[in-house]
């Protein structure tokens, strides 16, 4: 059985030793990588949120180089903000600088009460490259143009045949009304991960992960947002997390869903 190995961009591994946790684990062919904030050397962080962005794309630079990745072989990356609506026009402009031309990542952003001192924090899994590895990406026509902002809806990773999704919104090739309530977007959310999966030529069976974002969540919130998830995966039990945030992508989004698939 392959043995996990922990990986420290140089002249960071105390600050890790300190809090007791890595920068990133390499398991087999994949790297997971902890959530890079804009922490200067000293731990502290950036004061101005520009600087705080940049910062901690450089830091996620140092930690996937440390792991023999780049920004090409990120496979899922999860963006967290303290002010989605203020702070959304910084990010995606730094984004386009590392991101600039297609193939894109596939993208979940999350508003978050606390980030520990930041207001910026960003997570990935990547593929480590060799030369039985790839990364390809896909933005089927069954689901809505998510090209157009600069990612994609599916990266799938191999070996291993494993595809990991973007977070799954209210949203439909075709446009048209976001609905208000939580039920209708989960309906709409929970159709664009049954796209993806018909794009992938999968089924429920084949779903090992889903994640369930709900703005400003209760008990009955949660259960409006997985009813469509339970008619999609019938007798499947896939492992699921449900987490309540302070706001989504856009203000009116109040659900979304994320979702990773072993391919048949």
């Amino acid at each position: 059985m392959a043995q996990s190995e922990a990986v420290f961009p140089s002249n960071r591994d105390a600050l890790y030793e300190k809090h007791r946790y890595s920068a990133a684990v390499r398991s087999g062919d994949l790297l997971f990588v902890s959530g890079q904030v804009g922490s200067r050397p000293d731990g502290s962080p950036e004061p101005d949120f520009e600087a705080q962005v940049r910062r901690a794309y450089a830091n996620l630079e140092a930690t996937l180089a440390a792991g023999g990745c780049t920004f090409d072989d990120i496979v899922d990356l999860t963006t967290f903000h303290t002010d989605p609506v203020k702070q959304m026009g910084v990010v995606n402009a730094v984004r386009n600088e590392k991101f600039p031309q297609a193939p894109y990542p596939n993208w979940t952003s999350i508003g978050v009460n606390r980030l520990a001192g930041f207001d910026f924090e960003i997570k990935v899994i990547a593929r480590i490259p060799s030369r039985t590895s790839s990364v390809s990406r896909r933005n089927p026509p069954t689901m809505w143009n998510m090209a157009a902002l600069g990612f994609s809806h599916i990266s799938v990773a191999e070996p291993g045949r494993m595809a990991f999704l973007s977070g799954q919104i209210a949203v439909t090739p075709g446009g048209g009304d976001v609905p208000e309530d939580i039920a209708g977007q989960a309906r709409l959310a929970t159709a664009n991960l049954s796209a993806a999966l018909a794009e992938l030529g999968a089924s429920a069976q084949d779903i090992v992960m889903l994640r369930v974002y709900v703005v400003n969540a209760t008990s009955e919130a949660f259960g409006q947002a997985v009813a469509p998830l339970h008619e999609l995966l019938g007798d499947v039990m896939p492992s699921i997390t449900t987490i309540g945030v302070q706001a989504l992508y856009k203000p009116e989004i109040k659900v979304e869903i994320e979702m990773a698939v072993r391919l048949p």
